[in-house]
Parts: C-alpha cells; sequence; structure tokens
C-alpha cells in the first residue's frame, strides 16, 4: 500500500476521507500562512543576499593593497583631485559600510561595490555635507543624466570637483546623525527571529498533525508582523513630533502635506500592529 502523505493525511484524515474533525485545518488558512510564510522567506532571503554580496566585495577588495590615505592620493593627478578623492572615499566608505582601503579609481560603483547610486541618495546628500556643494540629486531628469555618466569612482571624484568649481559654497556643518530608539532597534532586530521561527514551528507541526502547535507557531508568525507595524508607525510618529517642534505653524502651514503623509503612514502602521496585537490576545483569552 503506498504509504500516504502527510498533506494528504492532514486534510483527508487517515482512511481517505475528508477531515472534518477538530484537527482539520482550513485551506483559506493554509493558503494564507503560506503566502505570510513566503513574504518573510523572501525577506529574510534579500537580507542574506545583500550580506552575501557585501561579504565577496570585502574579500575582493581584501586582496588587493591596501592604501592609506597618503598612498591613495598617488592615484590623482592634482593635490586637489587627491584630496578630493581621499574625502570622497570615506564618505563612501561610510554609506556602503565597506572597508575601501583596497579601492581603485577604475572600480564601478554599482557592478564592483554595488552602490545602487539611482536607489542611495543618501550618498549624494552626505557628500553635500562634507564638501559644501549642492548636488543635483532632488532634480529627476539632471540626476538621471549625471548617473549615466557616473560609472567609476574616478568619474565621483570629478563630478566632486565640478560641483564645487561650479558653486563654491561655504562646508556646510553635519547635524547630529538621528540615531533610532533603542526600543525600535530591538523590535527590528527580533521580527526575523518571530517570523522565520513561527513559520518552522508551524510547518513541522503540520507534518506531525499537532494542531496546538500549528496555533502556537501562527500565534509566533503573527506576533512578529504586529511588531513590525506597531515598531514602524511608533517610530515614524515619534519623528514626526520631533520635526513638528522643530518648525514654527507657519512653516508647516507652508508645507504641511509632508507632515501630513507621514502621519498618516505611521498611524496606519500602528494600526496594522494593534490589530493584529489585539486579535491575538483576544485569540489567547479566548483558548484558557
Amino acid at each position: 500500500m503506498e504509504k500516504c502523505r502527510w498533506w494528504k493525511k492532514l486534510l483527508l484524515g487517515a482512511h481517505g476521507q475528508p477531515n472534518l474533525g477538530e484537527n482539520a485545518v482550513k485551506t483559506s488558512e493554509l493558503i494564507a500562512f503560506f503566502a505570510f510564510g513566503a513574504v518573510a522567506i523572501l525577506i529574510v532571503t534579500t537580507m542574506f543576499r545583500d550580506w552575501f554580496r557585501k561579504r565577496q566585495i570585502t574579500q575582493r577588495l581584501a586582496g588587493r593593497n591596501q592604501n592609506d590615505d597618503k598612498e591613495f592620493r598617488k592615484f590623482f593627478p592634482s593635490p586637489n583631485l587627491a584630496d578630493i578623492a581621499v574625502r570622497a572615499r570615506r564618505v563612501l566608505a561610510g554609506n556602503l559600510k565597506l572597508p575601501l582601503r583596497g579601492l581603485t579609481p577604475s572600480d564601478r560603483l554599482d557592478a564592483d561595490l554595488n552602490a545602487e547610486l539611482a536607489a542611495n541618495p543618501h550618498l549624494f546628500w552626505e557628500l553635500e555635507l562634507e564638501f559644501g556643494i549642492k548636488t543635483d540629486v532632488e532634480d529627476l531628469e539632471s540626476h538621471e543624466k549625471t548617473l549615466a555618466r557616473m560609472v567609476t569612482f574616478q568619474d565621483l571624484v570629478e563630478y566632486i570637483e565640478r560641483r564645487m568649481t561650479a558653486c563654491p559654497t561655504e562646508p556646510l556643518v553635519a547635524e547630529e546623525e538621528e540615531k533610532p530608539s533603542r526600543a525600535y532597534a530591538l523590535a527590528i532586530r527580533s521580527i526575523p527571529f518571530l517570523c522565520i521561527g513561527g513559520f518552522l514551528i508551524a510547518v513541522a507541526s503540520i507534518t506531525a498533525q499537532k494542531q496546538s502547535l500549528i496555533k502556537f507557531g501562527g500565534l509566533i508568525f503573527l506576533s512578529g508582523i504586529a511588531v513590525w507595524g506597531l515598531a514602524n508607525g511608533g517610530e515614524m510618529l515619534r519623528n514626526v513630533l520631533k520635526s513638528a517642534r522643530g518648525q514654527s505653524w507657519r512653516e508647516i502651514a507652508t508645507r504641511p502635506w509632508p507632515l501630513i503623509v507621514v502621519t498618516g503612514l505611521s498611524l496606519f502602521f500602528l494600526w496594522i500592529g494593534g490589530t493584529l496585537l489585539w486579535s491575538l490576545l483576544k485569540n489567547l483569552l479566548s483558548s484558557r
């Protein structure tokens, strides 16, 4: 007799008949659960892919000659370009969270360093602070043309030199970097453990046909989603309140929409997290 697979036993029962007892799992619940699991796996896979790429880049650069600032200056013909290059390398290393002592002027920013310039406006804002220049990152059409010409690190250095020559300004005073709250950082770090852990527990319990463990795994998984909503909503609302305190009513009235949009998003995230949390609490209380 052919051995019946676990999922057939779960849906049809031990005798091949539809399982309508307490251990039955509705098809809609299975679909929703596996959909959430797929999203969680996609997020973790993306995080692992980015980590693996960064590791490959680090290893490749570590295999080259490691140049300090003095040695790195020798790649550039003029003292002005050399000074810009040293400072730009420092900014780029901080932005990408990579050690760039093995960097050369011919390294490609996107292909070799995975800088993703088109999706990384923070790099250009950090260059503005470092060099006291004004980039075209907020002019979409002009910025696209700039990115098309900016392939290598050498191109980036020459771009900074052109911007410094075109519009010399006093160096901007960098504001103290806004750090997320400790509670937010802790909550974000816990989300992958809750989602992946709950998903794996539920899958294992489906194999073992343990209804109580399926419920337990689902609760852990959904608690990760609730933490995600509450953490992001709370942090966004905290930043909105800090920003509003630093502006006058006239400034807010002149440009109200950014504040309104961010406030709406933060309340939406809080609603998602709060709704899930309330459902989980009701489920736990009703099961007692």
